[in-house]
């Protein structure tokens, strides 16, 4: 989340900035906390909706083909 505000921060900037006016970083700090919370949202929606459609990875299954009897892993050999 530091990150994603900090993005949030300079694109306020980026906006107070447009035309004559200028705004420094702790100005657009100040801005951009009364649009954080709402913006906040909407990224960790992002995530979640990211998250759902990653697909599962399964782990590889274990081949049972290469044990003795007594349970003791045995080398292959090519």
């Amino acid at each position: 989340m530091r990150k994603a505000w900090i993005n949030h921060v300079a694109v306020t900037r980026r906006k107070g900035n447009r035309g004559k006016k200028t705004m420094t970083h702790h100005e657009a700090m100040k801005v951009a906390s009364g649009t954080w919370p709402k913006e906040k949202a909407k990224i960790m929606r992002r995530m979640k909706r990211e998250c759902k459609n990653r697909p599962v990875v399964k782990p590889p299954p274990k081949n049972d083909s290469i044990r003795t009897d007594t349970g003791n892993d045995v080398a292959k050999s090519d």
